[in-house]
């Protein structure tokens, strides 16, 4: 088996504003949203973040429960950016998008690389990484 490419569904509130938030905050351009559903593509993965009707309606085919983001984290979505002042940017813009940023980006100190963290609108968690160059 070879895999092509990766699709992630989130549960949203509200595609408006959830588009405004990833175009603003990662500086995603002309991003569809298309009867409540986001389209993000990014190398090998496409990120679809998905009003609460459509998120039920693929957990139903499924057969499964749809469960939306609390303060507990279930997951996580991880992702290297190309500077440390592009973590900072994220960190900086998050909470005037909607978002969150908890805590300053920091020196991991046992893995290397520069990390901070933020949360889009409907509380998904990211974690954006500067990786250490050698």
């Amino acid at each position: 088996m070879k895999i092509r490419t990766t699709v992630l569904c989130l549960p949203i509130k509200n595609s408006e504003r959830t588009k405004h938030f990833y175009e603003h905050v990662f500086g995603l351009k002309e991003l569809d949203n298309e009867e409540g559903i986001v389209t993000i593509e990014l190398p090998h993965l496409s990120l679809f973040l998905m009003e609460q009707a459509a998120f039920e309606e693929y957990s139903k085919r499924a057969r499964r429960l749809s469960y939306f983001p609390t303060n507990q984290v279930g997951a996580f979505i991880s992702c290297a950016l190309d500077s440390q002042e592009d973590v900072d940017l994220a960190l900086q813009n998050a909470p005037l998008y909607g978002g969150t940023a908890p805590a300053e980006a920091t020196i991991d100190r046992k893995y290397g690389g520069y990390i901070g963290y933020i949360t889009d609108p409907d509380g998904h968690l990211w974690e954006l990484v500067y990786p250490q160059q050698k």
